[in-house]
């Protein structure tokens, strides 16, 4: 009785692992949102010059913005002039990429977003995001006009725990973006079903491996 009890805990825990990995997997309602504070901010006037880099640590160290395009670079700058569209920081520094680019999070998130500028030739961009095992969860149009002349904001909420986001120009090799005070929000793990699961279950085992009576319910 006690293996059999202990056998179906097992196949439970299992069913359940699998129950979360394939709604994990499933698309993300993405819902844009205004200005916020982040657990984790990055304005990148941390920096003492301008940087080109292929990977750059942001968010103290919480994550990364990676380079995907040959040829391109992630950099830090005190502005930036192409073809007559000139891009300077809110303040002190900026940070743009020359290509595609993708944010990696060491922890998973829920909230995402920034101020934009973009001098590319093209206006706005598409962020995809992803989850912990690279499945995509959605994507979200960037409102960037090359027109603008100014810094636009643009964030997300993520009702799934989103664990990197690409981001792709529609200009010049795919990059001219650039990023200022950016933000982002730590998600929060959802109550432990399994943990909530495993716990009851062992409690049950224990019971029937002591010879313990189960308790009964009375009817009124």
């Amino acid at each position: 009785m006690v293996r059999l009890c202990w056998r179906r805990l097992a196949a439970s825990l299992v069913l359940a692992a699998v129950a979360i990995l394939a709604n994990s997997a499933s698309a993300a309602t993405l819902t844009p949102i205004g200005p916020f504070t982040g657990d984790f901010s990055d304005d990148f006037n941390r920096f003492s010059n301008v940087q080109a880099v292929q990977v750059l640590d942001v968010f103290s160290n919480h994550g990364v913005i990676r380079n995907l395009t040959s040829g391109g670079a992630i950099k830090v700058e005190f502005s930036s002039q192409l073809n007559g569209d000139l891009v300077v920081p809110i303040s002190g520094l900026m940070m743009g990429q020359l290509g595609i680019a993708r944010w990696e999070f060491n922890e998973p998130v829920s909230r995402f977003g920034g101020w934009w500028e973009n001098n590319s030739g093209a206006d706005d961009a598409t962020a995809t995001f992803f989850d912990s095992q690279g499945n995509s969860l959605g994507s979200m149009i960037v409102r960037d006009p090359v027109q603008a002349q100014t810094w636009t904001w643009n964030g997300w909420e993520s009702d799934v725990p989103v664990n990197s986001i690409q981001v792709v120009g529609n200009g010049l090799i795919n990059g001219f973006i650039w990023y200022d005070n950016v933000q982002m929000t730590l998600a929060v793990p959802e109550p432990g079903a399994i943990g909530a699961m495993t716990v009851a279950s062992l409690w049950l085992c224990s019971r029937k491996r002591h010879g313990s009576p189960m308790p009964s319910i009375t009817r009124s």
